[in-house]
């Protein structure tokens, strides 16, 4: 069996978490399948310690024409289009893990280049399935006819469409008519602990840095948090946060989640540059090493939306700092939306937070047990992997 991962990055730890997730459940089941982590940055990322392979890839790599499919004619950075086009129709089945990649925020084109990946695998009849991820809105303006006709036409053809939250469910279903589109939880929620051993070839030692006793809570902002509202309203609204957090009797540690994170997190602890109470940890974490962080807090306020997932899938509760719809559907889906708050908002009140810090800190135990009884429930609906597999099955009887 040879599967054709794409959508994924390592820049990313979320995006990583995805793509580790997705290969550990297709080796559980195929131990000697030849995955392709197919990406588009500049040089490869993989170190040499990994159980699978990596090839350039991006989604107008390839273009279909009246002719069929189109080779480019500028070169390839690292892996030439020729190989690159060996792998992809040599391959059992595409798995998409964008997370979130189809949609007017992104602009025409960059969702018209997302169609045309689908349109691709269909002109070379590889079956392609889209793992959860988020869709939509799809206000195209001046393009909506046109891509209104291309999403109509080209997402008939993946086996499955798993919509990670209902408004994008509902879009796809209502807007466009699809009938294979599944409502489906995030797939690193929905799995279970990822092996290390299906990753590499020799799974490192997790070794992170260790809280100072009790009483700690981990915070970690979203660098996007700072650019969508206002930047220094959101410094004040984590200084206002972090301080109540010290006069509750915590210590509190600053990390980051994705690789931009750490500059709010120096920020934050330049403001608390004598208090040894707040701590900075400069770490790149790698998701095994998240979650192995995510374990020494009471409560976790953070930023990140797979951050989050994380937390939940390792049962500690989180004050949720998001304004996007995935957030509270992710929330709501785990029984803890009083805790999501907008800090992007306007004239947001902190105090909403000092609110929620005080409930988490008087419920976490009850939360913990919420969360562990809830993840239980959420990962019996995980079905994308299961239908993943029966598909390469199938199409593995039938050879």
């Amino acid at each position: 069996m040879q599967i054709f991962i794409t959508g994924a990055n390592f820049g990313n730890k979320g995006a990583q978490s995805m793509l580790f997730t997705t290969i550990s459940a297709i080796r559980q089941r195929y131990p000697d399948a030849k995955i392709f982590f197919a990406h588009g940055n500049k040089t490869p990322v993989l170190k040499g310690n990994f159980s699978f392979d990596e090839i350039y890839w991006k989604r107008n790599l390839f273009k279909v024409s009246a002719e069929g499919i189109e080779l480019p004619t500028a070169p390839t950075p690292w892996s030439s289009a020729e190989e690159t086009f060996a792998a992809l129709k040599s391959s059992d089945l595409i798995i998409d893990i964008s997370g979130f990649a189809l949609g007017s925020k992104w602009g025409e084109k960059h969702s018209a280049i997302y169609l045309n990946a689908v349109e691709v695998a269909r002109e070379l009849d590889i079956p392609i399935i889209l793992f959860p991820q988020s869709f939509g809105p799809f206000n195209f303006g001046s393009a909506q006819d046109e891509l209104d006709a291309r999403i109509k036409s080209t997402l008939t053809y993946p086996k499955k469409i798993f919509a990670r939250e209902r408004d994008g469910y509902q879009a796809l279903r209502d807007n466009y008519g699809l009938k294979n589109v599944v409502l489906h939880p995030d797939l690193v929620l929905a799995s279970d602990k990822t092996n290390p051993a299906d990753i590499y070839k020799v799974a490192p030692k997790i070794s992170v840095p260790e809280v100072a006793g009790s009483s700690c809570v981990g915070v970690a902002p979203n660098m996007r948090s700072f650019d969508k509202g206002n930047s220094w309203q959101t410094l004040q609204i984590f200084y206002e946060m972090i301080k109540f957090l010290l006069k509750a009797g915590k210590r509190v540690y600053l990390f980051r989640h994705s690789q931009e994170d750490i500059n709010p997190c120096t920020w934050l602890k330049n403001l608390f540059a004598d208090d040894e109470r707040v701590t900075l940890w400069r770490n790149n974490f790698s998701c095994f090493e998240y979650d192995a962080v995510c374990r020494q807090f009471e409560f976790l306020v953070i930023g990140r939306f797979h951050g989050i997932v994380h937390a939940y899938r390792n049962n500690v509760p989180c004050v949720l700092l998001g304004w996007a719809v995935k957030y509270r559907e992710l929330a709501q889906l785990m029984y803890q939306p009083q805790y999501i708050f907008d800090i992007t908002a306007p004239n947001f009140d902190v105090r909403e937070i000092f609110s929620a810090v005080c409930d988490m800190d008087d419920n976490r135990d009850f939360n913990k047990r919420l969360l562990r009884e809830r993840l239980a429930q959420v990962q019996k609906c995980g079905t994308c992997f299961d239908d993943a597999i029966k598909f390469l099955r199938g199409k593995e009887k039938s050879i």
